[in-house]
């Protein structure tokens, strides 16, 4: 009775022990030494679409056209910038979103298609719509909305807010806090929308050609899902492993006891 006990018990253990250190690293097969070009993104080649939302300064000699396009110069520039753009919030109700038609509405100058272009080409159409108007002014434009969502087995799955031109997958998994000890690396994936619908990428992280995917920069709105191990439920924590072998101690004593 014993040893029948016993043999569970360690089977138990055998059956929910952690991964191999093997199933937890990230590009196995990449040499020391070895270069690969991953293919570039930025918010630069970004094609715009309905919901994105811009952030534009117009700048001219004209004060007065300085405030009337942005406002945050009337009082104190930079702590108006802050308040105007310090949240995501504030983003969201002083940024210039593109309606379900592809346009944004500008102060005197009216709608502006930006849809289906990128930051330069509608930077160059608010300028030369300016222009028409006020001589001389300057036009900058920016994504406010180059978030991420990061779901599954990661540390703290949430939305990702960036503020860069750029970013990758890793740093994406690295900002929701990594990817756990029930993560199966050779399976995430990317859900991508785009004007034409929208596209699932699957990755491989322990495969170093994933540096080459297309998912491997990631573009706003991206969907990141790191699937669970199949044996997730099965598996046990450090806790469970302490609690089980002193259980396995008490019964052998018991068991021991009572046949005595």
């Amino acid at each position: 009775m014993i040893r029948t006990a016993l043999y569970g018990m360690l089977a138990l253990l055998f059956f929910s022990s952690c991964k191999s250190n093997k199933e937890l690293i990230y590009l196995q097969n990449l040499p020391e030494g070895e270069t690969i070009q991953a293919k570039p993104f930025s918010t630069d080649s970004y094609q715009l679409k309905p919901g994105d939302n811009l952030f534009i300064q117009v700048s001219s000699i004209n004060p007065e056209v300085n405030q009337l396009f942005n406002p945050a110069m009337g009082s104190g520039y930079s702590g108006g910038m802050a308040q105007q753009f310090g949240s995501v919030s504030s983003q969201y109700l002083n940024g210039y979103l593109i309606d379900q038609n592809g346009n944004i509405e500008l102060p005197i100058i009216g709608a502006v298609g930006a849809s289906n272009k990128t930051l330069a080409q509608v930077k160059k159409t608010v300028e030369q719509k300016v222009n028409e108007y006020f001589k001389e002014a300057t036009v900058t434009v920016k994504l406010l909305n180059f978030k991420i969502v990061v779901m599954g087995e990661v540390s703290k799955p949430g939305v990702i807010y960036n503020y860069n031109n750029t970013c990758t997958l890793l740093e994406a998994i690295s900002q929701a806090g990594g990817t756990t000890d029930y993560s199966r690396l050779k399976k995430v994936v990317v859900i991508r929308e785009s004007l034409s619908g929208t596209t699932n990428i699957e990755i491989d992280l322990t495969d170093k050609a994933f540096l080459n995917s297309t998912a491997y920069y990631l573009q706003p709105n991206d969907i990141v899902y790191v699937w669970p191990d199949k044996y997730k439920n099965t598996r046990l924590n450090a806790s469970l492993y302490s609690l089980i072998l002193s259980s396995i101690s008490t019964l052998i004593v018991v068991l021991k006891f009572m046949s005595e």
